[in-house]
């Protein structure tokens, strides 16, 4: 924190000027809403799961129970809305999301941004959602920057775009223009090459992340040795040494699986991050009347580069775009129908959204 003060306050200083007015104040700070909320919510209760203790003839029970869920989120805003748009709440908690807001083109010109952070755990699964980005909107160019993080979607990306901009009348703006790209390195799955490498020993990886294994057997005899018909396996345990599977097929099932992930993940960090430079093609429409509006935006990324050793690999005629498009229409004062969605292809990972409704107000 104190790092990130000192930061504005250098900002703010070397944006200042003679006449008192200061550049950064006026023109990012202005206007702009700092939040912070936190969100609690009980666990999804998951369906029971049991198993049949063969030796003691009873049931066990071996449900996985979800922990707490829960959303904390922090974020910076400063963006002017579009007339379609109904004022916000009095208080802004994170769950704000308008998919307009990535339009290239916004509603006013200079500068606007969108800075959030959120920590989620939902289901069982722990994961980042953020979407920040800050633009400058001129008479003839924009240029955006922004970090990507769809931890559901395991998507994620930053960008800087520099494009030149032609306004067509007063609903079309076509763009032009370059985009520089990072990600990690998608497209790679590093367990196979390990499972490759291992002589068919899946188990030995599971060792590394802190799983210890013992064999047992049906002794229907008791004569201390596994006779033929007596069924056996390897009953599997976590690192504090609490029994979780009991037996090969049970741990590869429901534990093995986080495993992969785990190894995947480390290895691909070794990577660091791929960088790759593309063209961008861009046209938004921007519609407004009282009764209906429409508002449509496109990003095309029809040729990339790669710069780096893993950057993502295209197959012949791949493309990547982000499309989004919100649509309204009164029938009269009580009744309205709206629709919305948005759809994100980069790096063979799809994102994608949809709303739509009817609004019928009674008095």
């Amino acid at each position: 924190m104190n790092k990130l003060l000192s930061i504005l306050l250098t900002i703010t200083i070397l944006f200042g000027n003679e006449e008192g007015s200061n550049y950064f104040v006026d023109n990012f700070l202005k206007y702009s809403t700092f939040y912070t909320s936190v969100s609690l919510n009980a666990p999804f209760e998951v369906q029971s799961r049991w198993e049949v203790d063969v030796d003691n003839g009873t049931f066990l029970e071996t449900t996985k129970e979800n922990e707490l869920e829960y959303n904390l989120s922090i974020g910076v805003r400063k963006l002017a809305r579009f007339k379609y748009q109904a004022k916000g709440k009095k208080f802004y908690d994170g769950s704000e999301k308008e998919l307009s807001d990535v339009a290239t083109i916004g509603n006013v010109s200079g500068w606007e941004y969108l800075v959030k952070y959120s920590s989620i755990r939902s289901f069982g699964e722990e994961f980042v959602d953020t979407e920040s980005w800050v633009r400058y909107l001129g008479d003839n160019y924009v240029i955006k920057g922004g970090y990507t993080n769809f931890g559901r979607q395991d998507l994620e990306f930053g960008q800087i775009d520099a494009r030149w901009r032609k306004p067509l009348g007063t609903n079309w703006n076509l763009t032009l223009g370059g985009s520089l790209r990072g990600h990690p390195a998608y497209g790679l799955f590093p367990f196979n090459d390990w499972l490759a490498g291992s002589n068919g020993q899946w188990w030995t990886l599971a060792y590394g992340y802190g799983y210890s294994d013992e064999y047992w057997f049906e002794d229907l005899n008791d004569n201390g040795i596994q006779d033929p018909g007596e069924f056996g396996s390897y009953e599997w345990y976590d690192e504090d040494g609490e029994l979780i599977a009991e037996t090969d097929d049970e741990f590869y099932e429901y534990y093995y699986g986080d495993v992969i992930n785990l190894y995947n993940e480390e290895e691909i960090d070794k990577l660091g991050y791929q960088w790759e430079s593309s063209l961008v093609i861009g046209v938004d429409y921007y519609l407004y009347d009282k009764q209906y509006w429409v508002h449509g935006w496109a990003s095309i990324i029809p040729i990339s580069k790669g710069l780096t050793d893993y950057a993502f690999i295209y197959e012949t005629g791949d493309i990547d775009f982000d499309i989004g498009l919100v649509a309204g229409y009164k029938f009269n004062r009580n009744i309205g129908i709206f629709g919305e969605g948005r759809y994100l292809k980069y790096f063979g990972i799809d994102a994608y959204e949809l709303k739509a409704g009817i609004n019928v107000t009674i008095f």
